[in-house]
């Protein structure tokens, strides 16, 4: 039963509130079925009745059935190397609090960092108002298994095959999931941000390394299960620079965040604003132009709608965004050309967060798995 709870939920994430008589018919489901999925949410206190909007018609019409959006909450978390973003959200991924940790590597133990994150959701708890989380999302930096408990490798922490979701599970008495980190960040974005209602997303991330992530009607693209869309390991020089995924000339090897602030001469530096920075430099134009030799293949690949930004491409400079608008559509096939968007991520300098949030959502609360 709880699949009919689900199809009702996500219609009114996505429309908004809807009569009892649209809600059947846009689901599939009779009257009677309805009747008794609505009871349900409404004593859940998922949801409430209110007034629709004015009506032409004849006579009163029935009262429509809204989310609300505060009647539950997840955690989502981001686990970059060195860096750790946390949330607390409402069923529409608005964050509720938030916080943030960095941490060594490869000093720091995984062990460490999960005890850490099982700290701050705590206090992350206290500082949304809320005692109860339906569960956690977390996204990791590499592929996870099939299940999505599993970090299978992660080339910028070292850690291979870590039962991660399992050991943050008996540290807070929640239930987690995991997710490839970018991957979630497009999630997030299908579901609460630019991507509505998008058939092709791709979000592009940028910082200690370059990841990718994609989502197809409203589907993330997880090939064999668990792999996730390598752009930063696209090789563009057979005698390129030596890539921390052991091959050379990666697209990742020549950007990522240690590269360029090396090139700027700033090493132990805090990287605010690299790219504007990079924009004046030697570095911009072999940088930008191997990014859009690599674009190019993804787009010819994958066929996206959306381009979405985030990590540092978000905060590029504008001379990116025309660069690309510019140079991208003559490489690609013509019915591709005039529908190729590209945007700065909606979610500021948490969109991975938001992404472990979104997972949450999808498998705790929008799947019905909870009815």
């Amino acid at each position: 039963m709880g699949v009919h709870h689900g199809q009702v939920l996500r219609i009114l994430r996505d429309e908004g509130p809807q009569s009892r008589a649209i809600l059947a018919r846009r689901a599939g489901l009779s009257a009677t079925t309805l009747t008794h999925v609505t009871a349900q949410l409404l004593a859940d206190g998922s949801v409430a009745e209110v007034e629709p909007a004015a009506s032409s018609g004849v006579g009163r019409p029935g009262l429509a059935i809204r989310l609300l959006p505060n009647a539950h909450h997840v955690a989502g978390v981001h686990i970059g190397a060195g860096l750790v973003q946390l949330t607390v959200t409402d069923l529409l991924g608005s964050p509720k609090a938030a916080a943030s940790f960095e941490f060594a590597l490869p000093d720091t133990s995984p062990e460490a960092v999960t005890a850490r994150i099982a700290d701050e959701i705590e206090k992350l708890k206290l500082l949304a108002r809320t005692d109860h989380l339906l569960g956690v999302g977390v996204g990791v930096p590499g592929p996870v298994d099939a299940g999505q408990r599993t970090i299978l490798a992660s080339i910028n922490t070292g850690w291979r095959n870590l039962p991660l979701a399992g050991m943050l599970e008996r540290r807070t008495g929640l239930t987690v999931v995991l997710e490839h980190n970018v991957t979630a960040m497009a999630v997030a974005e299908a579901r609460f941000g630019l991507g509505r209602g998008v058939p092709a997303l791709l979000y592009v991330y940028l910082r200690s390394g370059l990841g990718a992530g994609l989502v197809v009607d409203g589907v993330p693209f997880r090939p064999g299960g668990h792999g996730a869309v390598e752009l930063g390991h696209i090789q563009i020089s057979q005698d390129g620079p030596r890539c921390s995924c052991g091959n050379h000339g990666c697209l990742e090897s020549y950007v990522n965040e240690r590269v360029l602030m090396r090139a700027l001469g700033l090493e132990g530096s805090a990287p605010a604003d690299l790219l504007m920075q990079v924009e004046n430099t030697d570095v911009w134009g072999p940088t930008l132009a191997r990014l859009t030799d690599s674009l190019a293949i993804a787009i010819s690949l994958l066929t996206p709608d959306l381009i979405v930004f985030g990590g540092h491409l978000a905060d590029a400079p504008e001379s990116l965004f025309a660069h690309l608008r510019k140079h991208l559509p003559p490489r690609v096939m013509p019915h591709m050309r005039d529908i190729l968007r590209f945007e700065r991520t909606a979610f500021g300098s948490q969109p991975g967060a938001i992404g472990g949030a979104a997972v949450a959502l999808d498998h705790f609360f929008y799947s019905g798995a909870r009815y």
